[in-house]
């Protein structure tokens, strides 16, 4: 059995969709004796965006963006990769990998190709369970490495980045006296699996991200029309932040009960009158309107169980509402910059590769056909010479 440890550097997240412009990783055998290190680095076919949360540096990456440009495509190495992660009798690991694992899959996905499947551990998960003893905040590699005295060449770099992740699972094996095959079996929690995009942690599905779901809950709210003469009609509802989001399937469901009884459902707080308290403490939105004393006169405060009771929500229809699915109501085009995309790179790509086959006025080629200027004719009849010109 060998071990593989990867880390993906991305030039931008928009939408939470990484364009990667780096594929590193490290081979081990089972006693991380290291047996290949290796940096792909790719043009993301993308902008460079290394900002972070204020008060945070910027990300500086090992390259510069110019030697990105200069290098192939994801599609160049797409084979290459799945190869590597599709190995039989190898565990793959990652730090706080489930990025790496929906980035390389937005890849797979951008430029048409079959996904790669593959199960995987996290190290992120593993320092939670065996340092942070189950509870606390995630943590940076950044911050692992000066705790446990490792020393890559270059941080966000990613086969360096492979490289401390092996190390530090090395240590946290070394200190438990296990193998790494013994405590990720002992430890499923920190495991996960990708399978025809599909991806699960622990057996848990966490394909369908939050931020997903909340565009998804926004652009079903769009296509919904409020019932004439209904019993809700003039009320526009609105829920506690955090509860929408923990909740955006149950909330599509609510939203469409909204309509159908002539009401409606936004996700403005200062565009509702009524307020759903769902969350245990005051919420960003509930604030806001609060703030507002004039604002917050016209707006009605109501908890959940008063919401449903609105809605007129059974015990026997709760279960169907917690059934309701907004990937079934509506579906998202691929989108760049939150606008939408009339073909993704893999058409560009099939695109480029049928002129180059057929060549032009060849085989399988079309003709361009060229556009003629109509000429103006003049007074007496005879073309314009300006224009023939």
């Amino acid at each position: 059995m060998r071990y593989l440890f990867y880390d993906v550097e991305c030039s931008n997240c928009f939408n939470g969709e990484g364009k990667i412009c780096s594929f590193g990783y490290v081979i081990t055998d089972e006693e991380f004796n290291v047996l290949e290190k290796r940096d792909i680095v790719m043009n993301p076919a993308s902008r460079f965006y290394l900002r972070r949360k204020e008060g945070r540096p910027e990300i500086e990456l090992a390259y510069s963006e110019e030697y990105f440009r200069s290098q192939p495509k994801f599609d160049k190495f797409y084979e290459e990769i799945k190869n590597l992660l599709e190995e039989p009798d190898q565990i793959v690991m990652g730090h706080s990998i489930l990025n790496d694992v929906k980035h390389l899959a937005y890849q797979c996905k951008r430029y048409k190709f079959p996904c790669i499947n593959y199960r995987f551990g996290d190290s992120q998960l593993i320092y939670k369970k065996f340092v942070q003893n189950g509870s606390g905040s995630q943590v940076g590699l950044a911050r692992i490495c000066e705790e446990f005295d490792i020393q890559p060449e270059h941080l966000h770099r990613s086969d360096d980045d492979a490289w401390a992740t092996m190390e530090f699972v090395r240590k946290i094996c070394a200190q438990k006296h296990v193998s790494l095959y013994r405590l990720l079996s002992d430890n499923p929690e920190c495991t996960g699996e990708i399978d025809n995009f599909e991806i699960t942690m622990n057996g848990v599905s966490v394909t369908r991200s939050k931020r997903f779901l909340q565009r998804l809950l926004e652009e079903y709210v769009k296509t919904l029309r409020p019932a004439q003469s209904g019993e809700l009609e003039g009320k526009r509802f609105c829920m506690s932040r955090k509860f929408e989001r923990d909740n955006a399937d149950l909330c599509g469901y609510f939203a469409k009960k909204c309509f159908e009884l002539g009401g409606r459902y936004t996700r403005n707080a200062m565009r509702c009158n009524v307020l759903v308290m769902a969350d245990d403490e005051p919420c960003t939105r509930e604030k806001a309107i609060r703030a507002d004393a004039k604002f917050c006169k016209r707006v009605t405060f109501i908890t959940l169980e008063q919401f449903e009771q609105m809605l007129h929500i059974t015990e026997e229809e709760k279960p169907v509402a917690a059934e309701f699915s907004l990937d079934k109501v509506v579906s998202l085009p691929a989108v760049a910059y939150g606008k939408p995309l009339k073909f993704t790179i893999g058409d560009r790509a099939k695109k480029e590769k049928a002129t180059q086959t057929g060549g032009e006025g060849g085989e399988g080629g079309e003709k361009k056909k060229k556009k003629r200027r109509k000429r103006k004719k003049s007074a007496s009849g005879t073309p314009d010479k300006a224009q023939t010109e």
